[in-house]
Order: C-alpha cells, then structure tokens, then sequence
C-alpha cells in the first residue's frame, strides 16, 4: 500500500490501473451486454433452436418406425408366407403351423416397438385364420370382417389405428396403433397380412425425448382433436393443451412454430406431423421459453459477479504484492523457505538466511536420493514392463538406452534376448494350491528365475501373475546362444522339482535394436502355441526355422463329435462326458502341436453351440454373457480345458434341456388331448396318437399319466363314456349307434357302461328321463 502512495512510483500505479482494467473490464462488458442487449435476439434464436431440435428428434422417431416397415417387408418375403398358407389345414399341419407361431414370437422380438406380431389368413370360405402367435378361427364375424377389411386397402403396407380386439371380439379402450404388411410380399393378389401392433408405453417414450427442458410438455393428437400421448402435462394446464390443439386444427396458421404467453409463462410451441405413421397424427411440444434462456441469462449474471469478485480480488492481491514488487531478494527469500508468508528474523540478514534454507535443503536431498534407491527396484520393474509390452514406443532407440541405463543396465554392444515361460499344470495342485493362488505360484517361479539367472551379465526378470513370467537377457559374446539356453534347463528343471509343474519356454531371436524387444516378446507368446500340447518340459528355439511351420493336418474326430452332441441333445450329462474326454484324448496324441490342439477344441465349441441353436436353445443362455472363445483359448493343458467344457458348456446345456423339456411335455399332453376329443369316435389307440405327436407310445403314456393324473386309456375311456351319457340323454339314438358313435363295438361298449356307471345303457336313459319328469 505504501507503494501507491510513494513518491516516483507512477509506472507502477499505472500498470497496477491497466493490469486491473484488463483482467476486469472485458468480462463486465461482455456479460452486460449479453444480459441487456442481446437478450431478445437470442430468445428468438435458442426459439429456432428448439423448433429444429424437436423436428430432429420427430424425424428419429419417424427413422425408427421406417426401419419397423423394412424388416416387416423382409419378413413378408419369406417362402413360408407364400400362397401355400391359404390351401393349408393349420388343425391337421401342426408343424407348420407351430413354425408360423415361432416365426410370429421373432418377429415379435426385434424390436422393443412391437407388442404383438399377428398373422391374418382370408379362407376361401369367408372365414379368416389368425396367428396371435398361435393359431385359430377369427370370430365372431365381425372381428373377422374388420380383418377383411384390412386386406382390402390398395396399399401393400399401410399403419392404422383401426382398433381390432382380436380373437376376443372387444374393442381395445386406448388408442391404439399398428402397421400391416400383405402377403405374400411379391403379390398383387395378397391372401392374408402380417400385423405388428405397437407398444404405445413404448411408443409414448420415444416421444418424451422431445421434452428436453424441464416444464417442457409434448403432446400427440389424432386427427379429431383427441390426445393420444402427452408427457409433462398436468391437470391445470387443460386449458393450454386446448388452445394448442385448436391452433394446429387451425387454417388460418401459416407457421408451425410461434409464442404463447399463458398464466405469466410465455411458451415457445412447435408442432409438425409425423412422415410415417397416420398422416393425421400430430405432434405438439411446448416449452417455457425461461427454462431455454434461463442458464445464458444466469451465466451472464454469475460473470458479473465473478468480475466484480475478480477485481476486488485482483486490487487487494495487487496492494499485498506491492510490498516485496521491489524487492529480489525478498522473492527469492520466499522461494527457497516455500512460506510466502515468512518475515525474516530482524537478527540476522537475508543473505544468512539464504545460506540456512540452502543447507537445509542440500540435506532434504539427500534423504530424497536415499528413498529413491529404496524405490529403484520397483520403478525398474515398471520400466520394464513397459517396455516389453510395448507401452514405450513413442521414444527413440537412444532414450530408451538411456533410460534402461538409468536403471542400472548396459546397453551399449548389448544383445537382447526374450525369454517367456508359461507354467503348465495348475489344475493338477489339487491340495497343494487352490484356485485363485496363480499369482501365489508365478511369484514363486518369478523367484527361481531371479536366483538362477545370476549366472549372466544381465538378466532382467519380468513378472506377470499369470503363470507366466519373462527374462530379458542383455549379453554379448560368441557363447552367449549356449549361455541362455543353459539358463532355460536349469529353470525347467528346478519348477519341476520346487512347484511339481511343467513348464514350457520359447526363446526368442537375438536383436541390437532397444526397440525391438516389444516386438520379440509378442513373437514369443504367440510362438508358444506350437508346443507340442501333453509334452512334459519344452524348449523352443525361435531361431529353429522348423519351429514356426504351419500347423500339421489333424485327423478331427467327426464320430466323436456327433456322439458327443447326441448325449447333449439327449439330456445324458454322464455320456456327453465320456465323449468329451475321449474327443481331448483323440485329438491332444503325442506330437500334436497346442495350436492344433485349441483349433480342435474351438470347432468342437462353434459345433456345441450351432447344434444348441438348431434345437432352439440360444447360445447366449449358455455362455452368460462371456467370451467362451476367448476363455477357452487361455487353457494350456487337457485337464482344465474338460473341466472348463464340464463347468461352462455341458452343465449349462443340461439346465436348458430340463426347462425345455417342462414345457414341450405340456405342450404335447395339450396335443395328444386336442387329438382325442377330435377322434374319439373313431379307432384310435396309444400307438396312433404318439403318432400325431411325434413321440414314441412309451413316453406318451408316461407323461399323460404325470400330466394328467391318469393313464391314456382311462382318459380315454371317460371321454367316451361322457359323449355316450348326453347322447342317451339329450337323444332318441338307439344304443348300437351311439356305441358306434363313441368309437365301441355295441356288446363291449354295454359291458364297459355297466361295469363303469353300474347300469345298462338303456336303464341309465329311463333313469335320466324319470329325473327330468
């Protein structure tokens, strides 16, 4: 302060002034004329701005409903939507007609728009078939006669809010919206349509993203005026939502976009009509114009305040400085103590206070280089991690020298050299290790590497947690080939003796080239997988040419194979395993290479999951979301890649079945049932109806009796027994026919009614007409 004042600091005062202007001045000017000057201009603009974001937002809505019609025109196509369905008996063409409910159920579920997917077929009777998925006479008439006239309309897909209750014959009470498509798709004489009926909770939350702000309200309204969707709307604003619904019925409206001030709210509205669904559909989104102005009008305001805020900041920060602005020693006195703040003793002078914070700060340095020696093991460990993954290669051959340098290595003349170990044998530590203990055992191994690799010049030893680890070796000299692959023997063989595991190792070729290295130890992991598979210890020179040669052909177990995916399909879990390890045992003989081995492996997987598909279990259900492929390709040795089949694909497929098979059993009681109430009257037997269900008479009869609690005879047997009793009840038929009627010879069907209801049949109809008298 005493600055300002002084005499012969006028430079100052005016750089003081002009700094204060700079840094204050310009903020002030421009969010003033912000908040007074361009406010309505840019009302009107950010009121364009909402217009085209609610149109972008109708015409992503409008793209999704065309991409609706094209997959529903694809489906159209199908061959098993030709002119054949309208010659077909759906009630006798059970599995074509179950074809049509699946294909109805996809349809159903591309898209989350879809609530239902229906299949309208025109009889040459007059009478229409529907799949709703599942298939059956449209009635009453008029159902049918509005599904008539469906199929009459010119176009070839249309959408339409006609409500048709379906099967049921009731009218739907909300609005409702589908889109149809004739079929065939290549007809000109359709005989039937395929019907999609959308979701309207579904379709209502693709119209909320058009209320971007809050207190924004978005409407869709049909052609009379009635509101189909609304979002954000409360029961005061009625009134509002009239004005505007009356405005779009309005000719005299030349724009589409305009203002409307309700209740001291002044409303930016923009409505437009949607391109692909009704015609008469319209959308209306109104927003307060205050919640899209609101945040520049208050950033405005809060730069004011932060500019008037930042110059009384910036005098009061200016008037502190100006105390030691004169003053370099003082400045340097504050940065070497770190305490701006600090007022030097009166005692002695700046200069000795210099020379005590300089002392103090040789001797900080000196606990600082003692605690980076104690780091520089781990910092080394990281740098090299790095730079055999690759993560260094932005930096030249010469800093990376110098930097390996740094960390204690030599790298002038040096040779380089990667060595990668993979542990082989972790699944067969039962007792000794648990899953989970991997890190525990390659730390271990990590450490035999370290002890025995101090033999060379410089080893470098690289761990990766994975029963893997990597030596980076820096040598030179004629024998430094023989030096390094004595290192691998020795550590082959000290794991087989400490860890009881086998290990293989690849060795890579020899580089002068810093650079190179990444490059090597990516060769040298993918080298590993031709290693000859169950082998015990191995040693691969990358430098052997007959290394890296193609993989040998492998004779694929077929046979096996199919037996395997038999016991799946089959549901006989003992028996899919059995296959499963002799199709490991075929394929991983002696001298067959691990890439051969996971190439096996993966088609015996892709067929699993193809076969499990075709049997309509989706391979997604199995695999829970994971990368089955990539799992399996990480497993190194037979015993954990068949615990890894039994665990993930085996047991998996198991528990599908079961579920599959609850409801194909149901779904075949159902049959066998409808079968007999259609046939009872004629000769019909166990054998006949497994028949028409496609099972074998040993398993009908075995779940006719869980399902329904009786065998298939006595079923039978009743459901004739009650078609005889309101025959001799409601007619005059003599008993022979109505024996013959109920599908029995006439003696052994009078036996039968006596032995069953304890009198004749001619004695149960007095009986029944004396208790109508």
């Amino acid at each position: 302060m005493t600055n300002f004042f002084n005499k012969g600091t006028k430079f100052y005062r005016q750089s003081l002034l002009i700094i204060l202007a700079i840094a204050a001045l310009p903020s002030l000017l421009l969010s003033s004329i912000i908040y007074w000057g361009a406010g309505r201009e840019i009302e009107q603009e950010l009121h364009q701005l909402h217009h085209q974001k609610i149109n972008e937002r109708a015409q992503t809505i409008d793209d999704i409903l065309a991409q609706l019609e094209l997959q529903l025109g694809h489906w159209a196509f199908e061959p098993q939507f030709d002119y054949m369905l309208g010659d077909t008996d759906f009630s006798k063409d059970f599995q074509q007609a179950w074809d049509i409910t699946q294909t109805l159920i996809i349809i159903q579920s591309t898209s989350e728009l879809i609530e239902r997917a229906e299949l309208y077929l025109s009889a040459q009777n007059g009478s229409g078939i529907l799949f709703n998925p599942e298939h059956g006479v449209v009635q009453p008439e008029e159902v049918n006669q509005q599904y008539a006239q469906l199929l009459q309309r010119n176009a070839s897909i249309y959408w339409t809010n006609d409500a048709i209750g379906g099967t049921s014959g009731h009218a739907q009470q909300q609005p409702t919206l589908a889109l149809i498509r004739k079929v065939p798709g290549n007809s000109s004489e359709p005989i039937g349509f395929l019907m999609v009926r959308i979701n309207m909770d579904k379709l209502a939350q693709l119209v909320n993203t058009m209320t971007p702000y809050n207190g924004a309200k978005t409407l869709v309204v049909g052609q009379d005026g009635e509101m189909i969707i609304s979002t954000g709307v409360a029961r005061e604003d009625e009134a509002l939502i009239q004005n505007m619904i009356g405005d779009i019925h309005n000719p005299d409206k030349e724009s589409s976009l305009y203002f409307e001030d309700w209740k001291g709210t002044r409303y930016s509205i923009s409505y437009g009509h949607f391109n692909r669904i009704l015609p008469q559909w319209a959308y209306i989104s109104a927003a307060p114009i205050h919640s899209i102005t609101t945040p520049l009008l208050s950033i405005s305001k809060f730069m004011i305040i932060v500019s008037l805020v930042g110059v009384l900041l910036t005098i009061t920060i200016a008037w502190l400085a100006s105390k030691r602005i004169y003053s370099p020693i003082g400045k340097l006195v504050r940065m070497l103590s770190g305490d701006k703040d600090m007022v030097p003793d009166k005692r002695i002078d700046e200069f000795s206070l210099i020379n005590q914070r300089w002392q103090d700060l040789n001797r900080e340095n000196k606990a600082l280089q003692t605690k980076l020696k104690r780091e520089l093991p781990n910092l080394k460990e990281s740098f090299l991690q790095q730079l055999i993954q690759g993560y260094l290669y932005r930096y030249s051959s010469s800093e990376l020298i110098d930097r390996f340098s740094q960390y204690g290595g030599k790298a002038e003349q040096a040779v380089f050299t990667v060595i990668f170990v993979q542990l082989l044998g972790f699944s067969n530590l039962v007792g000794r290790f648990y899953k989970g203990d991997e890190g525990l055992v390659t730390f271990a191994a990590y450490n035999i590497a370290e002890e025995l690799a101090g033999d060379l010049d410089q080893t470098h030893v690289i761990n990766f947690h994975d029963l893997s680890i990597a030596i980076l070796v820096a040598e030179s000299g004629s024998s430094r080939r023989e030096r390094v692959y004595g290192l691998c023997c020795e550590l082959t063989q000290a794991i087989n003796e400490l860890l009881r595991m086998r290990a293989t190792v690849v060795i890579s070729p020899a580089t002068e080239d810093i650079k190179q290295i990444a490059a090597l130890f990516d060769k040298t992991k993918a080298a590993i997988r031709h290693r000859s598979f169950d082998s015990e210890n191995q040693i691969l020179d990358m430098e052997e040419t007959e290394l890296l040669a193609e993989p040998g052909s492998m004779n694929y177990p077929f046979a096996i194979e199919r037996a395997l995916i038999q016991a799946l399909r089959a549901g006989e879990q003992d028996e899919a395993m059995r296959q499963l390890v002799l199709f490991v045992e075929s394929i991983s003989v002696e001298g067959t290479k691990e890439i051969d081995v996971q190439q096996g492996m993966m088609q015996l997987l892709a067929g699993i999951l193809n076969a499990v598909s075709q049997v309509g279990i989706n391979p997604a259900a199995l695999t829970s979301g994971i990368n089955v492929f990539e799992a399996l390709s990480q497993i190194r040795d037979s015993q954990s890649i068949i615990a890894w089949f039994n665990e993930h694909i085996i047991a998996s497929c198991m528990r599908e079945l079961e579920k599959r098979t609850n409801d194909q059993v149901k779904r075949i009681v159902e049959r066998a049932s409808f079968y007999l109430q259609e046939h009872y009257a004629k000769d019909i037997s166990l054998e006949s109806c497994a028949d028409h269900t496609g099972v074998t008479p040993h398993f009908l009869s075995k779940v006719f009796k869980s399902e329904r609690g009786i065998n298939f005879i006595e079923y039978l047997t009743a459901l004739r027994m009650d078609k005889a009793k309101a025959l001799l009840k409601e007619t005059d038929i003599m008993i022979n026919e109505i024996a013959n009627l109920v599908g029995y010879q006439p003696s052994y069907f009078i036996r039968l009614f006596k032995k069953l209801e304890g009198v004749t049949p001619g004695r149960f109809r007095e009986l029944a007409r004396s208790k109508e008298q």
